[in-house]
Protein backbone atom coordinates (compact mmCIF):
# COMPACT_ATOMS: atom_id res chain seq x y z
CA UNK A 1 0.00 0.00 0.00
CA UNK A 2 0.99 3.57 -0.32
CA UNK A 3 0.55 5.72 2.40
CA UNK A 4 0.80 9.94 2.44
CA UNK A 5 2.12 11.40 5.56
CA UNK A 6 1.04 15.51 5.36
CA UNK A 7 2.62 17.38 8.11
CA UNK A 8 0.93 20.69 8.21
CA UNK A 9 3.43 23.22 10.92
CA UNK A 10 6.12 25.23 10.69
CA UNK A 11 7.39 24.56 14.02
CA UNK A 12 10.76 22.12 13.83
CA UNK A 13 10.29 18.76 15.25
CA UNK A 14 11.96 19.09 18.77
CA UNK A 15 9.22 22.19 19.70
CA UNK A 16 6.24 20.42 18.15
CA UNK A 17 4.01 17.79 19.68
CA UNK A 18 2.04 17.14 16.94
CA UNK A 19 5.31 16.67 14.69
CA UNK A 20 6.49 14.43 17.50
CA UNK A 21 3.00 12.32 17.34
CA UNK A 22 3.68 11.99 13.43
CA UNK A 23 6.74 11.07 13.74
CA UNK A 24 5.67 7.88 16.54
CA UNK A 25 2.69 6.64 14.05
CA UNK A 26 4.97 6.78 11.06
CA UNK A 27 7.70 4.79 12.90
CA UNK A 28 4.94 2.33 14.40
CA UNK A 29 3.01 2.39 11.28
CA UNK A 30 6.33 1.09 9.08
CA UNK A 31 7.55 -1.36 11.60
CA UNK A 32 4.01 -3.14 11.37
CA UNK A 33 3.72 -2.81 7.65
CA UNK A 34 7.25 -3.23 6.17
CA UNK A 35 5.98 -3.74 3.00
CA UNK A 36 4.01 -0.25 3.16
CA UNK A 37 5.36 2.70 1.17
CA UNK A 38 5.23 6.00 3.39
CA UNK A 39 5.72 9.08 1.61
CA UNK A 40 6.79 12.44 3.61
CA UNK A 41 5.00 16.28 2.44
CA UNK A 42 5.97 18.94 4.90
CA UNK A 43 3.65 21.65 3.82
CA UNK A 44 5.82 24.49 4.84
CA UNK A 45 8.68 23.11 2.52
CA UNK A 46 6.74 22.37 -0.14
CA UNK A 47 4.86 25.35 -0.65
CA UNK A 48 1.27 25.37 -2.41
CA UNK A 49 0.05 29.29 -2.87
CA UNK A 50 -3.25 30.45 -2.78
CA UNK A 51 -5.02 29.02 -6.36
CA UNK A 52 -5.31 31.68 -9.60
CA UNK A 53 -7.91 32.09 -11.98
CA UNK A 54 -5.14 30.45 -14.09
CA UNK A 55 -4.72 27.19 -12.25
CA UNK A 56 -8.78 26.86 -11.72
CA UNK A 57 -9.16 27.59 -15.79
CA UNK A 58 -6.68 25.22 -16.49
CA UNK A 59 -8.41 22.47 -14.37
CA UNK A 60 -12.02 23.12 -15.06
CA UNK A 61 -11.40 23.52 -18.68
CA UNK A 62 -8.59 21.95 -20.15
CA UNK A 63 -8.36 19.01 -17.34
CA UNK A 64 -4.26 19.88 -16.84
CA UNK A 65 -2.26 21.86 -14.60
CA UNK A 66 -0.65 21.70 -11.21
CA UNK A 67 -4.33 21.28 -9.72
CA UNK A 68 -4.85 18.09 -11.64
CA UNK A 69 -1.47 16.51 -11.42
CA UNK A 70 -1.98 17.33 -7.25
CA UNK A 71 -5.59 15.47 -7.25
CA UNK A 72 -4.34 12.88 -8.95
CA UNK A 73 -1.30 12.08 -6.99
CA UNK A 74 -3.35 12.70 -4.10
CA UNK A 75 -5.46 9.62 -5.58
CA UNK A 76 -3.10 7.53 -6.42
CA UNK A 77 -2.69 7.20 -2.45
CA UNK A 78 -4.17 4.22 -0.77
CA UNK A 79 -3.95 6.05 3.04
CA UNK A 80 -3.24 9.14 4.88
CA UNK A 81 -1.47 10.88 7.48
CA UNK A 82 -2.56 14.32 8.30
CA UNK A 83 -1.21 16.07 11.19
CA UNK A 84 -2.37 19.38 12.45
CA UNK A 85 -2.83 22.19 14.69
CA UNK A 86 -5.74 24.05 15.48
CA UNK A 87 -5.28 27.78 14.21
CA UNK A 88 -7.64 30.90 14.72
CA UNK A 89 -10.53 27.80 15.21
CA UNK A 90 -9.40 26.11 11.74
CA UNK A 91 -6.88 24.40 10.23
CA UNK A 92 -3.52 26.14 9.11
CA UNK A 93 -3.54 28.00 5.65
CA UNK A 94 -1.24 25.93 3.99
CA UNK A 95 -3.24 22.99 4.84
CA UNK A 96 -6.29 24.69 3.51
CA UNK A 97 -4.26 25.73 0.15
CA UNK A 98 -2.94 22.52 -0.55
CA UNK A 99 -6.46 20.73 -0.15
CA UNK A 100 -7.69 23.13 -2.48
CA UNK A 101 -5.53 21.84 -5.06
CA UNK A 102 -6.57 17.86 -4.19
CA UNK A 103 -10.40 19.42 -4.61
CA UNK A 104 -10.92 18.36 -8.30
CA UNK A 105 -13.50 18.08 -10.12
CA UNK A 106 -13.32 15.34 -12.58
CA UNK A 107 -10.55 13.88 -10.32
CA UNK A 108 -11.61 13.62 -6.72
CA UNK A 109 -15.06 13.96 -7.38
CA UNK A 110 -17.37 14.33 -9.99
CA UNK A 111 -21.20 15.75 -10.51
CA UNK A 112 -23.68 13.19 -11.20
CA UNK A 113 -26.53 13.51 -13.76
CA UNK A 114 -28.39 16.11 -11.51
CA UNK A 115 -25.46 18.27 -10.58
CA UNK A 116 -24.98 16.85 -6.98
CA UNK A 117 -20.87 15.52 -6.08
CA UNK A 118 -19.90 12.96 -5.60
CA UNK A 119 -16.89 11.69 -4.32
CA UNK A 120 -14.31 9.36 -6.25
CA UNK A 121 -11.74 7.94 -3.71
CA UNK A 122 -13.58 4.85 -2.43
CA UNK A 123 -12.14 2.54 -0.16
CA UNK A 124 -9.06 5.14 0.88
CA UNK A 125 -8.85 5.81 5.01
CA UNK A 126 -7.15 8.47 6.87
CA UNK A 127 -5.84 9.23 10.56
CA UNK A 128 -6.00 12.52 11.61
CA UNK A 129 -3.43 13.80 14.16
CA UNK A 130 -4.29 16.99 15.81
CA UNK A 131 -3.15 19.32 18.24
CA UNK A 132 -4.91 22.50 20.17
CA UNK A 133 -3.55 24.98 22.79
CA UNK A 134 -6.90 25.37 25.06
CA UNK A 135 -9.40 22.91 25.40
CA UNK A 136 -12.54 23.14 23.86
CA UNK A 137 -15.55 21.86 25.26
CA UNK A 138 -19.47 21.45 24.11
CA UNK A 139 -20.57 24.19 23.27
CA UNK A 140 -17.80 25.96 22.36
CA UNK A 141 -16.76 22.61 20.52
CA UNK A 142 -19.14 23.91 18.27
CA UNK A 143 -16.53 26.82 17.01
CA UNK A 144 -13.53 24.39 16.31
CA UNK A 145 -13.41 24.17 12.53
CA UNK A 146 -10.48 22.02 12.54
CA UNK A 147 -11.48 18.37 12.59
CA UNK A 148 -14.86 19.02 11.07
CA UNK A 149 -13.71 20.62 8.46
CA UNK A 150 -10.90 18.27 7.38
CA UNK A 151 -13.37 15.76 8.31
CA UNK A 152 -16.18 16.88 5.67
CA UNK A 153 -14.19 17.69 2.96
CA UNK A 154 -12.49 14.03 2.63
CA UNK A 155 -15.85 12.60 2.70
CA UNK A 156 -16.83 15.04 -0.27
CA UNK A 157 -14.14 13.20 -2.33
CA UNK A 158 -15.26 10.19 -1.04
CA UNK A 159 -13.30 9.15 2.23
CA UNK A 160 -15.25 7.71 4.60
CA UNK A 161 -12.78 5.99 6.74
CA UNK A 162 -11.80 8.89 9.26
CA UNK A 163 -9.86 8.69 12.57
CA UNK A 164 -8.68 10.78 14.65
CA UNK A 165 -6.14 11.87 17.65
CA UNK A 166 -6.20 15.09 19.46
CA UNK A 167 -3.75 16.52 21.97
CA UNK A 168 -5.69 19.41 23.29
CA UNK A 169 -4.46 21.52 26.19
CA UNK A 170 -0.99 22.07 25.24
CA UNK A 171 -0.85 26.10 26.05
CA UNK A 172 -3.18 25.64 28.40
CA UNK A 173 -1.63 22.69 31.06
CA UNK A 174 1.96 22.74 29.59
CA UNK A 175 3.29 21.21 32.62
CA UNK A 176 0.59 18.51 32.07
CA UNK A 177 0.70 17.99 28.67
CA UNK A 178 4.88 17.39 29.18
CA UNK A 179 4.64 15.25 31.46
CA UNK A 180 1.83 13.53 30.07
CA UNK A 181 3.64 13.17 26.71
CA UNK A 182 5.22 9.61 26.61
CA UNK A 183 1.68 7.87 27.62
CA UNK A 184 0.62 9.83 24.84
CA UNK A 185 2.96 8.66 22.05
CA UNK A 186 2.50 5.07 23.19
CA UNK A 187 -1.49 5.78 22.59
CA UNK A 188 -0.67 7.42 19.17
CA UNK A 189 1.37 3.84 18.36
CA UNK A 190 -1.43 1.69 19.33
CA UNK A 191 -3.52 3.55 16.36
CA UNK A 192 -0.85 2.97 14.06
CA UNK A 193 -0.83 -0.78 15.08
CA UNK A 194 -4.35 -0.71 13.70
CA UNK A 195 -4.32 1.61 10.99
Amino acid sequence: MKVLCIESTPKPLERSYGRRMIKAFVEEYKKNNPEDTVDMLNLYENHYPPLSSEDIEEALNEGRGRMVEEAEKFKSYDKYIIGAPMWNLGIPSALKSYIDHIVVSGVTFRYNKVGIPTGLLKNKSIFYIGTRGGYYPFPVSLFAHDISYVKFILKFIGIKKFKEFLLDGIDQSPERTARRFEKTLERVRSHARRF
